[in-house]
């Protein structure tokens, strides 16, 4: 639908800053191939560092420790790098977090030591700390009539992201035994090291993408952008809105520290900025000041709620697909899981790009949210459906590959919640001087979510199977005969009831977000 100003003109949708749209996503790429590349290799590091003497039982231990610390270290450092960001600018706080990166990435595939390999992946998730910077920056190089499309982006970033790091974590670990002779063999150094090739990827990932920010990446905090226009004497104008409106239109005014960062539309309700919060004011007094605007610690805790149901999802999905069928699930090949879980990252990306842009200029950023979140109940509900198919048929056939296509489709539906509520988040700003800071506080509620929910889904998924087991084997009934029953269907699929449970208190906590200023007017 058509945007209006203040004074009621209609306003034309300001073409997409595609160049700068694409340097931040390839910088906004390194936080979900890092996150995910150590996946298929991360248990195997741990059993070799020797941290386990021995004892299968601990690795699951040591390795949930391990990929829960970069999340915990993101989630302890966001706003820090948040506020350095307003002081120095979002560009050089992007730089540092990239070369740290790749450091921290090189440091983690020379690791012996189960010591070096946790000190390795907390500094990586210190340095994947500055990206919430790339959604500060999307805010601020677009406006009203383009910042849906730009957000779309990123559910693509990180459906790829997601998908590559594990692929190139298992394809290229162990080079000297999983490729001819006369490629890696000889190498002593991937011979000692052979996590050390996919850490490699990874780093010059960080390092190109450091280099593409470095030479090409325009500065976008207000500010900084201001004061260097005054000095130049170029119109501060263009720089923040790179594409202007025609000439016969009213001028847009430009955002200052006493604006509202989105210009609201007649339906939306105005953000006041809280007397507590000033320029000398500590992180943690900010912080709290803008806590206390109910738009923005509802649009955070809507934030928490679909982090943590999302990893709960995607730590799921591959437990399922390589559950035994005697247990209900796909008994998947590692190679099947990672081709079905390729071609669906690809259709979802393109999905993400080419729709959610659309349906949130038509319904508003906060009803594409709140249908987007309901997905999630679909794919829950589907893994209970499907797992009933298996344990019915009694094989994977078409019927079953047909309840996996509805499953992914409900995927789909709930990734567009990502691209949807960061616009609602961002436009809860009081002021340009506060964004980097309520940005900084979402990625704390991501971060910690992501660092909770996988030891909790997991571990609930591992209870449930057991049950399964159970109940299928007669072991509750002295008769035996496998007769499962209510109490062992509801047993064996807990899993899911708990998590469908947190579905709907987030579905609950949608109806208190506040109306888009985003969107449909």
């Amino acid at each position: 639908m058509p945007l209006e100003d203040a004074v009621g003109h209609i306003r034309p949708k300001t073409p997409l800053p595609l160049r700068q749209l694409f340097i931040v996503s390839l910088l906004q790429g390194a936080e979900p191939l890092t996150s995910s590349i150590i996946f298929p290799f991360v248990n195997q590091a741990v059993r070799e560092s020797g941290i386990t003497g021995g004892d299968e039982t601990k690795t699951g231990y040591y390795a949930g420790a391990i990929e829960s610390i970069f999340f915990v270290a993101e989630c302890l450092t966001v706003v820090y790098w948040g506020r350095l960001s307003d002081r120095i600018g979002r560009k050089p706080v992007m730089l540092i977090g990239l070369m740290g990166l790749a450091i921290s990435m090189i440091t983690f595939g020379l690791s012996k030591s189960y010591w070096l390999l946790f000190l390795s992946r907390f500094i990586q998730g210190m340095s994947n700390g500055n990206m919430g910077m790339a959604k500060n920056i999307i805010a601020e190089i677009t406006d009203e009539s383009n910042i849906a499309d730009a957000f779309a982006c990123l559910p693509l970033i990180w459906s790829i992201g997601g998908t590559v790091g594990p692929i190139i974590g298992g394809t290229l670990s162990n080079p000297s035994t999983s490729y001819p002779s006369s490629v890696f063999a000889t190498w002593p150094l991937f011979i000692n090291h052979p996590y050390l090739l996919p850490c490699m990827v990874a780093a010059i990932y960080s390092l190109v993408s450091l280099t593409v920010g470095l030479l090409w990446l325009d500065e976008s905090h207000p500010g900084l952008v201001s004061r260097e226009k005054q000095l130049t004497g170029d119109d501060f104008e263009s720089s923040v809105y790179p594409t202007s409106v025609p000439h016969d239109e009213p001028p847009v005014d430009v955002p200052s520290e006493s604006t509202p960062l989105l210009p609201p539309s007649p339906s939306s309700t105005t953000v006041s900025l809280p007397s507590s919060i000033s320029s000398s004011t500590t992180i943690s007094q900010s912080s709290k000041a803008l806590l206390s605007v109910p738009s923005i610690r509802f649009s955070i805790i809507n934030l928490a709620f679909l982090a943590f149901a999302d990893q709960s999802c995607q730590v799921i999905l591959p437990l399922f697909f390589s559950t035994p069928t005697s247990l209900y699930g796909l008994a998947l090949r590692p190679y099947a899981i990672g081709v079905t879980l390729g071609i669906f990252g690809i259709l979802n990306g393109s999905i993400q790009v080419y729709v959610l842009g659309w349906l949130t200029r038509r319904f508003g950023s906060t009803k594409v949210y709140q249908w987007g979140f309901a997905g999630l109940l679909g794919a829950f509900s589907m893994y209970i459906a499907v797992g009933e198919a298996v344990r019915i048929r009694g094989e994977v056939d078409t019927v079953v590959w047909g309840l996996v296509v509805v499953l992914l489709a409900f995927f789909s539906q709930y990734y567009m919640s990502w691209g949807s509520i960061y616009p609602i988040l961002v436009s809860t700003s009081p002021t340009p001087s506060t964004l980097a800071t309520i940005t900084a506080l979402g990625q704390i509620a991501t971060s910690t979510m992501r660092s909770v929910s996988p030891s909790f889904a997991s571990s609930l998924f591992a209870f449930s199977m057991q049950m399964r087991e159970y109940y299928r084997d007669g072991k509750h009934h002295p008769s035996g005969g496998g007769n499962v029953g209510l109490v062992g269907w509801l047993a064996g699929n807990v899993v899911y009831f708990a998590l469908l449970a947190v579905v709907c208190a987030g579905i609950w906590m949608s109806g208190k977000l506040p109306r888009s200023r985003v969107g449909s007017n």
